[in-house]
């Protein structure tokens, strides 16, 4: 052990050094009066297979598993630097909207991998979601903590084994300001629900609050979270929101699961498809900047730049075309020309 990191409610993260693998890596180790509590054995147990499983580079990655001599679980995964995103939103930071939509990007690719495993997150929320400072100085989203996923049987023929003693229906799981109005309800819950969860996050990225007045608690949320409609972020945000992405933010917002994206990877297209259709609207100079305005190094200039190529590409087509035409229309009057003037002289 190196350092200790942090201490919750459930256990300590230790900054440690993995002697096989040679590199610095985080433990978490539950605490010793929780170590007889078969659940909370098992829910490590999940945590730790669905980490193993999903070999995705937006979700940490865990090295090893098991339990100590006095019988207390732990998982060693990756050691990831930078700061959660919970932290950033707290300091006040205002995201540019590059950021915000690439963010929520990495989120959803992270999201449609667990979910095509039958892995439910059910604690999507900012504090999950860690912006990790690669080696070559860009940032990736890092989706932390599935330790109280929900496993659909069926799904995967290696997704973890469900708990073996189920969570009783009624009881609401997550942290209530970012949880899903079935979740509120206590009803168990599917991928629709972190879609949920997610554009709230996507909404407090860019509105710098949430859809709900963030004095309300306990109960008073609930009944927000179920009969209040979200407005726009674009009403309280402090950069200008195209109303392709309103649209989107309250799609992932609705009520009823049914009216919502369907999948992660229906929310990160639609993400996609808005990130696009900015990005060609602009001038070139407009689009280096929205690429250039994100405060995170990320490999987006390549994709601003990608399009503007495509873009320039069908312009230099058109402009080829448009030069044949001229030429050729040039050519034939200079043809007529000297034809007139041949017969104006006549010939001896």
């Amino acid at each position: 052990m190196i350092r200790p990191l942090a201490r919750g409610g459930m256990g300590q993260v230790y900054l440690v050094e993995h002697r096989e693998l040679g590199r610095e890596c985080v433990a978490k180790l539950v605490h010793e009066a929780l170590a007889g509590q078969p659940q909370l054995i098992d829910r490590v147990r999940i945590e730790a297979e669905a980490l193993g499983t999903l070999n995705h580079p937006n979700i940490v990655s865990v090295n090893n598993f098991g339990t100590t001599t006095d019988g207390r679980p732990f998982i060693v995964m990756e050691y990831l630097r930078g700061r959660d995103l919970g932290r950033e939103l707290v300091s006040g930071r205002v995201f540019a909207l590059s950021d915000s939509i690439r963010i929520a990007l990495e989120a959803a690719a992270a999201l449609s991998a667990a979910h095509s495993m039958g892995i439910i997150h059910r604690d999507i929320k900012p504090e999950n979601l860690l912006l990790h400072e690669e080696s070559d100085g860009h940032v990736t989203l890092k989706v932390l903590d599935f330790g109280v996923a929900r496993i659909i049987p069926g799904v995967a023929p290696n997704a973890p084994t469900p708990l073996a003693q189920p969570t009783n229906t009624g009881v609401i799981i997550g942290t209530l300001r970012y949880v899903s109005p079935e979740g509120a309800t206590g009803i168990r819950v599917d991928a629709r629900a972190d879609i949920y969860s997610l554009g709230l996050v996507l909404y407090r990225m860019l509105a710098g609050r949430g859809p709900f007045s963030d004095n309300l608690k306990n109960g008073d949320l609930i009944t927000a979270c179920l009969t209040e409609d979200p407005k726009p972020p674009s009403r309280y945000a402090r950069v200008r929101i195209p109303p392709e992405l309103d649209e989107i933010v309250l799609k992932a917002l609705r009520k009823d699961p049914d009216e919502r994206f369907q999948s992660a990877r229906e929310f990160g297209d639609a993400l996609i498809f808005v990130q696009k259709s900015l990005v060609e609207s602009m001038g070139d100079s407009e689009a280096l900047a929205f690429a250039l305005d994100s405060t995170i190094p990320s490999p987006i200039e390549q994709t601003v730049l990608a399009v503007r190529k495509i873009s320039r590409s069908r312009v230099s087509a058109a402009n080829a075309v448009l030069f044949a035409v001229v030429m050729l229309a040039t050519t034939v009057l200079v043809a007529i020309l000297v034809f007139k003037l041949r017969q104006g002289m006549g010939t001896p």
